[in-house]
Formats: C-alpha cells, sequence, structure tokens
C-alpha cells in the first residue's frame, strides 16, 4: 500500500511544474515590453544635416545685407536732358523788376536766351567711401563725390535794343559741368523684418559751369563760365525695397560769370565787362528722385535737378542802357535718367 502511494506523489511533480512554467512565461513577456531601453548616449547627427544648418565653422547664420547699405563705389551713368534760360536786364536788380516798370522806363540793352530744345548729353558720378564696409563706426560715412556732365543742343537766341528786336536765330551750344566735393553720411535704419538704411549728409567742394555758344557776328553772346565753391545737403528714405525717395538742396557760394579752370586769353572777362565793371553772385540748387535695385549690383536713378544764377551788376558796361549795372539770371533745369553700379 505504501509504495503505491508514493509512486502516485512523483507522477504528479512533472504535471505541477509545466503548469507554473506556463504561467510564468506571460508575465515575463509583458515585462520585457515595459522595460525603458537602456541609456546608450546623444546620437551625432548625419553630417549632412550638420552642413545644412550651420554656415562655416562658428555656427552661425550669415546675415542677411541690408537694402541700402553703404558700399565703397558707387557709379552713375545718366542719360541728361537739360534746359537753360538766360535774361539781361539794365538798371535793376532783377529781371522781373524790369517786366514790372512802365514800357516807356524799359531801356537799354536786353537779352534774352531759351533752348528750343533740351541740351541732351551724358553725366557721370562717382561716389567713394572708403570705410563704408571696414567699421560699423560713424566715420562709415565719410568720403568724396566726383561728377562730369555734357550737353549739346540747338538754341534759339533773341537780341532787343533801342533800334528793336532782332529776328530770332538759331545757334549750336553746350552746356559742361564738373564737381569735386568731399562728403559725409549718417546711415540710420529702417524696418525690423528686413531692415533698409537710409542716410543724411552734407557735402563741400568746388564746381563748374560753363555755357559756350558758337561764336558768330550776328549772335554777340559770349555764355557763361563759373567756378565757385558749394555746399549741399542731401537726404534718402528708402520706401519700399526697390525705391528709395532722394533730395538734395544746396548754396551756390559767389558763383560770379566770367571765370574758366583754363587759359582763356581774356575772353571771359567780357561776361563781365558787358554789362558793368564789378559783379556779385549767389546761386542755389535743388534735387528730387527716386533710386532702387534692379538686380545684384544694379540699381537705377531718376532726378530733376535745378541750378539758379542771379548776377547783380554795378558800374557802367559797355552794352547800351547798362551805365549803372543792372541784372542777369540763369537758370538750368535737368532730367537725369540713368544706372548704377555698387562695389
Amino acid at each position: 500500500m505504501t509504495t503505491t502511494r508514493s509512486a502516485r506523489v512523483l507522477s504528479g511533480l512533472p504535471r505541477t511544474l509545466a503548469l507554473v512554467g506556463a504561467l510564468s512565461a506571460p508575465a515575463a513577456a509583458a515585462s520585457d515590453v515595459l522595460t525603458p531601453p537602456a541609456f546608450h548616449g546623444t546620437r551625432e547627427s548625419p553630417a549632412w544635416l550638420s552642413l545644412r544648418l550651420g554656415n562655416g565653422p562658428s555656427g552661425k547664420a550669415k546675415a542677411e545685407p541690408e537694402v541700402g547699405a553703404p558700399t565703397w563705389v558707387r557709379l552713375n551713368l545718366s542719360l541728361t536732358a537739360t534746359w537753360r534760360r538766360f535774361c539781361a536786364r539794365p538798371g535793376v536788380d532783377s529781371c522781373g523788376a524790369y517786366e514790372r516798370l512802365p514800357e516807356e522806363e524799359q531801356l537799354g540793352d536786353t537779352s534774352d536766351f531759351s533752348s528750343s530744345y533740351p541740351y541732351l548729353g551724358l553725366a557721370l558720378e562717382a561716389e567713394v567711401l572708403p570705410l563704408a564696409r571696414g567699421t560699423t563706426s560713424a566715420l562709415r560715412g565719410l568720403g568724396f563725390q566726383l561728377g562730369a556732365q555734357r550737353g549739346f543742343s540747338r538754341s534759339d537766341v533773341t537780341l532787343t535794343g533801342d533800334g528793336g528786336q532782332t529776328p530770332v536765330r538759331e545757334v549750336n551750344a553746350t552746356d559742361t559741368a564738373f564737381t569735386a566735393q568731399a562728403m559725409y553720411r549718417f546711415y540710420f535704419r529702417f524696418g525690423t523684418t528686413r531692415p533698409q538704411q537710409g542716410y543724411v549728409g552734407a557735402r563741400a567742394g568746388i564746381q563748374t559751369r560753363a555755357f559756350d555758344v558758337e561764336q558768330s557776328t550776328d549772335t554777340p553772346l559770349t555764355g557763361t563760365h563759373r567756378v565757385f565753391p558749394s555746399v549741399a545737403l542731401d537726404l534718402s528714405v528708402p520706401l519700399f525695397s526697390s525705391v528709395r525717395l532722394d533730395a538734395s538742396g544746396g548754396l551756390l557760394l559767389s558763383p560770379k560769370p566770367g571765370r574758366s579752370p583754363d587759359a582763356d586769353g581774356g575772353r571771359r572777362a567780357l561776361e563781365v565787362r558787358d554789362y558793368g565793371t564789378s559783379v556779385s553772385s549767389f546761386g542755389w540748387s535743388a534735387e528730387l528722385g527716386v533710386s532702387g535695385d534692379i538686380w545684384g549690383p544694379f540699381g537705377y536713378d531718376v532726378a530733376w535737378r535745378l541750378a539758379h544764377f542771379k548776377d547783380r551788376f554795378s558800374g557802367p558796361g559797355t552794352l547800351t542802357g547798362w551805365n549803372n549795372g543792372g541784372a542777369t539770371e540763369e537758370t538750368y533745369s535737368s532730367l537725369h535718367a540713368g544706372l548704377i553700379a555698387t562695389y
């Protein structure tokens, strides 16, 4: 009896162990799913991703250049159309004062000159700012400006004297101007999304303006030749990314006629001698236009420019009726349209 009972217990033990193993297997599988993976440290980014996100060894993104920032060199080549008006009246301070006199008091030789057609020509200007890129200080706006302009046209001339008025005559004439000025600009910033820069500035230097008329016995005109110092204030304000408003106003200091940078054999003295023995002169200039970028370093510039000269003569002149001087006035109106290249 005892032997038979022991055999039954041994035969049931394997079944018990198998049942326990079957119950523990799902729990072990579940614990493997819930166990977090081991931490193996930070993984390195792929090389191609580092190159695209970085911008050089420092890894800093390169700032986009601001529109209107100063450049080392700015060249402006423009087509020009210039109109000139000139009047000379004896015994008065201005041409307008002579016209207001009673007709019986309008005595002496007078002259009027107007451009039948504009003086078509070219203008070249160069602005140089040596410190524009090398520093962010206020000195980056320090530089100089050089300019030259030349125009040609046929003009109508009328001379009026005590003997009456001469017929209208057509003559060839040229208009020439040179500029050499030191300048300073203070730049200021506009906008936040893509900043743009404008500036206020000042210029001072030497300018010349020469008007030559072909010599003829029918048109005894001597033209005008002036060399004078000048000062000006400039303003440039960005309106849009490709449009800037440019304005300028200046004074032309003692722009007396009869002065020329070249040797003239005394011919320029006739510009004063005809009207008096001495002359005092004053003038002003103004400019208004728009400019902007086209593509890359190239841009455009369109501007309207005025230059006005007023001469007051004293003493007797060689013309009839100019016994006590008189006045002459000269005005140049120019339209400039051209291309800009910057570096």
